[in-house]
Parts: C-alpha cells; structure tokens; sequence
C-alpha cells in the first residue's frame, strides 16, 4: 500500500535538504564578505547582515513546519492540508529577502541606465508587487490555515512578479551595456563581458526558479514540492546577491589583466590613453558592483615617490577616487 503522505509531502522533504545546503553556502558567502569587503559602505554592509539574518530566520521555521509535519503529525494525514502556522514566517521573511536583493539589483538598472525613471519605476513597481504579495500570502495563511483556500489567490500573482522582475532585471542590464559597448575602449570588453555573464546568470537562475514555482503550483494542486521550491528561491537569491559582491575580487583582477595593464619594477603603468568620457565610464563601473571602487595599487604603496604620469589613481578618474 502507498503511503498516502508520500506524494504530498516527500518531494518537499527532498527540495529542504537542498535548501539546507544553500543555507550553508549563504553563510560561507557571508563570512567571505565581512572578511574580504571591508571597505564597503555602511548601507551595503547592513543589507547583507540583514539577508544573512532573515535567511537564518528563513531555515530555521523550514525545520520547524517540516518537523510538525513529519514527526508532531506522523500519521495525521489530513493534517497535510493544513498551513503550519512556521509557513507565514517563512513567507515573511522570504519577501524580506527579496525585497534587499530585488532592490539592490533595481539600484544596479538605476545606475548602468543613466538614471532612466522609465525602467527603473517599472521594475520597481514589481519589485513592491511581489513583496506586497507574498505579506497577504503570510496573512492569509494564518486567517485561511488551508492550501486549497489561502493559497490560489496570492501565490501565483506573487511569483510570477518575481520571476517578471528577474528576467527585466536580466535585460535592462544586457541592453544598456551591449548599447555602450562598441564606444569604449577596445580592451575593456572583456570586462564588459564578465558583468554581462554575471548579469544574465543572475536573473536566468532566479527567475526559472520562479517560473518552475508557478508551474508546479499550477499542475500539482495534491502535492506541496512547489512550496520547496519556493523556499530554495529565497536562498538561490541570497546567494545571487552575496555572490555578486564577493566576485568584484576576480572580476577587478581579470579585469586589469585584459585591460593590458602592467607593471615595471619603477611602478609605470603601460596602457593605451582611455577614449571614452570619463563620466559615462564612471556609471559602467558604479554598475559593476563597485568592482573598481576599492582598488588599490599596491606598486605605489611600496614606491609613492614614483612621478609615473599613468597611475591607475588617472586612468579611473577623479569621480572614483
């Protein structure tokens, strides 16, 4: 005979093991950050204390909705179609999470689109969509304990806005960079390149995320393994996002080996004269999660009574130093 429970709740079980592990790398990324990113700005530094702190939230009322379940309510069957009360926290705090990233990848769009209201209000209009969403999701949780009830009318207009978002992100960020890409310099698409793999990766995985989250609701009314998708999406953008910032590290140094910068052992730097403006390449870089921001020459550290007239300090511009 089969288990009854086992089409309802077994794939859900599985998905949870897998956003545990998630939960694990979200908080190496975490570590990783704080040690390496020092001199980051207060805002950006409390943003990843907060995800990493709702993602903590986030797994631990994962483990206790799936521990009622399966142990409290071993054997209760009916009690599978009822809302755990942990479900609205955990809905709570993933809209929190997505929220932080969804609005740091908006200010990205602001940026790299020259300040364009257009595009920036629209994906901010979904962005506050998909939260407002997934808070009367939680809500309705606790007024409607029922997944036939409380689920139909939020669940899907709130995924579906996520994924929405994901994928303008992803294409706003593509268009305005390969628009721009044939002014620069010659040497700096290869680092054009790595933001725009950064950029899709980013919003293609997140946003097939949502978009197998809508599909499963929709066809596998019996079964919960959408809700386990729903919970790995939370940690897929968690680590979307702590992993664009701990990537400026690889990006800003492969980004000085393409560029064709060299040192001698009298610190000169040997580069062709930058032809773009100045102030268009400063909002490229602004975009490219700060990957310049912080860079140091560590040559002139060691040599700073060097009178090189190429140091990096004026090739980046005075409005990044």
């Amino acid at each position: 005979m089969v288990n009854p429970a086992e089409p309802v709740i077994g794939g859900l079980l599985v998905e949870l093991c897998f956003a545990f592990m998630l939960y694990g790398i979200t908080t190496l990324q975490t570590f990783m950050y704080f040690q390496k990113c020092s001199k980051d700005g207060l805002p950006l530094k409390a943003t990843v204390a907060t995800v990493w702190i709702l993602e903590s939230v986030h797994t631990g009322f994962c483990m206790q909705f799936i521990y009622d379940y399966l142990v409290v309510g071993f054997g209760d069957y009916l009690g599978l179609i009822s809302i755990n009360w942990g479900i609205g926290i955990t809905i709570l705090s993933s809209a929190g999470i997505a929220l932080c990233v969804q609005g740091y990848y908006t200010w990205r769009v602001w940026i790299v689109s020259e300040k364009s209201l257009r595009w920036t209000v629209v994906i901010g209009f979904f962005v506050l969509l998909r939260v407002a969403l997934g808070i009367a999701s939680a809500v309705l949780s606790y007024i409607y304990p029922n997944w036939i009830v409380a689920m139909q009318m939020t669940v899907s207009g709130g995924l579906g806005s996520a994924a929405l978002v994901d994928i303008l992100v992803a294409l706003t960020l593509t268009y305005y960079l390969k628009r721009g890409k044939h002014v620069w310099h010659e040497k700096s698409n290869n680092m054009i390149n790595n933001i725009l793999l950064y950029a899709v990766h980013t919003g293609a995985l997140t946003g097939t995320a949502s978009l197998l989250c809508v599909i499963l609701f929709a066809l596998e009314k019996s079964s919960l393994v959408f809700l386990g998708l729903v919970m790995i999406q939370a940690k897929l953008y968690a680590n979307s996002f702590l992993g664009s910032l701990n990537a400026r590290s690889h990006i800003r140094r492969k980004g000085t080996l393409d560029t064709g910068y060299s040192t001698s052992s009298n610190s000169v730097f040997h580069a062709a004269p930058p032809r773009i403006p100045v102030v268009r390449l400063v909002f490229i870089v602004l975009f490219a999660v700060e990957v310049f921001q912080h860079t140091d020459v560590m040559d002139d550290r060691d040599n700073p009574s060097d009178d090189s007239s190429y140091k990096l300090k004026t090739l980046k511009g005075p409005a990044l130093v």
